[in-house]
């Protein structure tokens, strides 16, 4: 199949589907850099609020589809259903040639065989990652995906190898703006109270301000926030001088946290406890340490120099679904990219399910403030971390690669 150029003359209409806010802000940054090469670029959009922003016509918001665990994918089936009818009814109605499906796996494999029966070019942006479990999910790839557009090299290598028409184009969180204040600042900002600095370089003697971080999707704050809470309890009656910062995700309703937090007094008190929407960075990079949910925002806290603890917890059926097909060494993607030693030991400590307790987790946070250069190696194994995810500007590349194979047939392996 051979379709025209991206030009002013002949404007295509896209499809980009992703399902939670990190794919939403890729999705953004790369709509916006596609119209820079082609103004009059229409798309047509899974999405949320930075799609809507960058100019995108929201089909399905991600707020109905965000989701995770075997279990509450099969409770949320018939959303599912619905939000994929609507989806080609929109590459009927607006004769749409192209899709980029970015990341959200489960749903955009299922949806790639229907586009791809309605003869529609298939990019995939920010890989499944096929190469941690499923690995025969790599033949769908290979048979309803013209092209992939990674954001590891590890995973150029796996597709050249699987035969998959495959570009390495960076991370795009390496094109996300930081915040350019210092963490003491930022302190001192979120907690006017807060004094001045008692740290020295890259070591902690009194810790004072810890990030809990417990993810985008409800369930994973269902599972997880509580634990969290407790775990903050716990470090409260040993630290009492430590607060802590929540960074909210925007599309979650604060009704969602209330319950979970009103157990607690310190929860109401914003000396000690805050909970801000929309300021991931910021509030992030304010922490001596942080509580991680598994996912992108360890990568995200990685490249802000915080230190971190990665914890997930699913549903019990689902995870010992996942203890069967899961083949890395590690869930969280800075464990993986910094690599797992010969013994099994990962460069930021893990809690997964039950391990994932609140004492575990207490017990943890207190081990890496009491022993000598633990935040110190800790940053050591950050900075390697943010040094192998490439050059910024993948937001760019990959535009410019789309727009260079939508001028041709497709096919060829660019990397």
């Amino acid at each position: 199949m051979t379709l025209s150029p991206i030009s002013q003359k002949d404007p295509e209409n896209i499809l980009l589907v992703t399902g939670e806010p990190s794919g939403d802000q890729h999705g953004a940054r790369l709509y916006l850099a596609l119209k820079k090469i082609d103004p009059s670029l229409v798309a047509y959009a899974v999405g949320g609020e930075n799609l809507r922003k960058a100019g995108a016509g929201i089909l399905v918001d991600i707020s109905e589809l965000s989701v995770m665990g075997l279990v509450e994918v099969a409770k949320k089936l018939p959303v599912l259903l619905k939000a994929k009818k609507r989806i080609l009814e929109a590459v009927r109605l607006h004769k749409i040639k192209t899709a980029v499906l970015i990341d959200f796996s489960g749903f955009n494999l299922r949806l790639a065989k229907s586009l791809k029966a309605m003869g529609v070019r298939i990019f995939y942006y920010v890989s499944p990652q096929v190469w941690a479990s499923r690995k025969g999910r790599v033949r769908k790839i290979r048979e309803f995906v013209d092209h992939m557009f990674v954001i590891f090299p590890f995973e150029r290598d796996f597709y050249e190898a699987e035969g998959v028409p495959v570009t390495f184009v960076g991370h795009p969180l390496l094109d996300e703006s930081r915040p350019e204040e210092d963490s003491e600042t930022l302190k001192m900002r979120f907690f006017p109270g807060i004094g001045s600095s008692d740290t020295k370089t890259s070591e902690i003697h009194s810790p004072r301000v810890i990030g809990l971080l417990p993810g985008s999707r409800e369930s994973e704050i269902g599972y997880l926030y509580p634990r969290m809470l407790a775990a903050f309890d716990l470090l409260r009656k040993k630290y009492p001088g430590l607060r802590a910062l929540v960074p909210q995700t925007p599309h979650l309703k604060e009704s969602l946290f209330l319950p979970m937090e009103s157990i607690y007094s310190w929860a109401s008190d914003p000396d000690v406890f805050r909970r801000i929407p929309g300021r991931f960075r910021e509030v992030t990079k304010a922490c001596d340490l942080a509580i991680v949910t598994s996912g992108t925002a360890t990568l995200e806290t990685a490249l802000l120099d915080v230190p971190m603890v990665v914890v997930y917890v699913m549903n019990a059926f689902s995870y010992q679904i996942a203890r069967l097909l899961v083949t890395v060494p590690a869930i969280g993607m800075v464990n993986l990219v910094a690599g797992v030693s010969p013994e099994g030991k990962t460069a930021m400590p893990e809690l997964i399910q039950d391990a994932a307790s609140p004492e575990r987790i207490f017990a943890e946070v207190c081990q890496i403030f009491s022993e000598p250069g633990r935040i110190a190696r800790m940053k050591e194994d950050l900075f390697r971390v943010q040094t192998s995810l490439g050059e910024p500007g993948a937001s760019q590349k990959a535009a410019a690669e789309m727009a260079r194979l939508l001028g041709g047939p497709s096919g060829g392996n660019h990397s």
